[in-house]
């Protein structure tokens, strides 16, 4: 089977989800980044299934209370976007109503924080926290923007 791409109709409505088909190991795999909604999926984000536990396990509180599980049992979980060297978007708030989409441009490191030690070798740039931008829940393509998700 070759890779495949195209665009679907997402878990909340909206035909802005992005479906991939890959092989790995063998195995048939899609997954899905909706980008009305921000949400992710994949056929291997079924309930019970280990890659959801694990999920849930590693993510913070807000993220497993804003999991969604579809009609075919498929479980859909906020999107982290990191641009290495261009930013990240990911969600940020206190509750399942109270949430928005963060945006965060990379930004150079100065030569005194690259002396200090406090970041990896070899690394020139961190994410710019002080100057994040607030989205609304409905914006994520707004946010992806900001940080340059859609440049060539």
């Amino acid at each position: 089977m070759e890779n495949t791409d195209k665009l679907v109709t997402g878990p909340f409505g909206g035909n802005a989800c992005y479906e991939q088909k890959f092989n790995q190991d063998g195995q048939e795999i899609t997954t899905w980044l909706c980008f009305g909604s921000g949400f992710t999926s994949s056929t291997l984000m079924v309930e019970g299934s280990k890659p959801v536990t694990d999920l849930i396990e590693t993510s913070p509180e807000l993220y497993k209370d804003l999991m969604h599980t579809d009609k075919e049992g498929k479980v859909w979980a906020p999107s982290t976007i990191t641009l290495p060297n261009k930013g990240m978007v990911f969600i940020d708030g206190k509750t399942k109503k109270d949430w928005k989409w963060s945006a965060v441009q990379s930004v150079d490191l100065t030569k005194e924080e690259i002396e200090s030690g406090r970041f990896p070798k070899g690394q020139t740039t961190k994410m710019d926290m002080q100057n994040a931008k607030l989205f609304s829940q409905k914006d994520f393509m707004d946010a992806l923007e900001m940080i340059g998700f859609y440049e060539g």
